[in-house]
């Protein structure tokens, strides 16, 4: 399942990058982390009430939505240093890199 799903998002994200990033927002992983317990967010939303569907600003394009938690951040990182991670709201919402 797990390997369907990176394989959903890698797919995705090549379709995405027509939506672009800009360098300067990209955020990406930690090490040790992973996206394996994140699911795509449906048409109404995440089924579960503590997760919001959000897109994620990576190297190659936004991700899909996602049911991302509020503390999403604490797995991310920015690809350029001296800026922070931040969550922005909205139907989806945004994860991606601001000046700090």
């Amino acid at each position: 399942m797990v390997r369907r799903i990176v394989m959903l998002l890698s797919a995705t994200l090549v379709l995405a990058t027509g939506c672009g990033v800009n360098e300067d927002e990209v955020v990406q992983l930690k090490e040790g982390e992973n996206l394996s317990d994140t699911p795509y967010c449906g048409s109404l939303g995440c089924a579960d009430p503590f997760r919001f569907c959000a897109e994620l600003f990576l190297e190659f394009g936004r991700s899909p939505p996602l049911c991302v938690v509020e503390n999403i951040c604490d797995r991310l990182e920015c690809a350029k240093a001296g800026r922070r991670c931040a969550v922005f709201d909205g139907f989806p919402g945004q994860v991606k890199c601001i000046d700090e």
